[in-house]
């Protein structure tokens, strides 16, 4: 029976030699490395937010501008008649434009909207063109949108 006992005793140091698991250091290692990945995704998700919101402002601006540029191509503009708004004059600085070139637009996704524009005789001597430069800035944009977005057309006389 002695030997019997002795050869289970050795099979359970056997045993014991060869135990499985993760170290102490392995683990460390793996948390490290998990809030590494974590810590990343928080910041890219921070990151794509405010791109997010800030490509919504963009497009909300820009797409008042376009309209506005769309308005002023179908202003009456002939040899007998001239809508105001299409008068040679006007500035893309919406406080130092007169009425006649400048409006506000409300209630949009992203706030109010001023649009102002500039517009010169041309580009040829004929006088049957204008240049029209659309200027729309948002109130109280963030510094980033603070100088707004052009659009420069062309129309001619109906």
């Amino acid at each position: 029976m002695k030997m019997a006992e002795k050869r289970q005793a050795d099979k359970l140091s056997q045993l014991c030699q060869c135990e499985s698991g993760f170290s102490l250091i392995e683990m460390m290692v793996a948390i490290a490395v998990i809030s590494f990945g974590l810590v990343s995704i928080a910041a890219i998700s921070a990151y794509v937010s405010r791109a997010n919101g800030t490509s919504n402002t963009v497009s909300v601006v820009t797409t008042a501008a376009q309209s506005q540029a769309d308005k002023l191509r179908g202003a009456v503009w002939s040899v007998s008649v001239e809508d105001p708004k299409v008068t040679v004059g006007g500035s893309v600085d919406y406080n130092t434009s007169d009425t006649n070139h400048r409006t506000t637009i409300t209630d949009t996704p992203a706030g109010t909207i001023n649009l102002s524009w500039k517009v010169v005789a041309g580009p040829t001597t004929t006088g049957d063109m204008r240049t029209i430069t659309i200027k729309a800035v948002q109130e109280n944009a963030p510094p980033r949108l603070a100088d707004g977005f052009s659009v420069t057309i062309i129309v001619s006389q109906s």
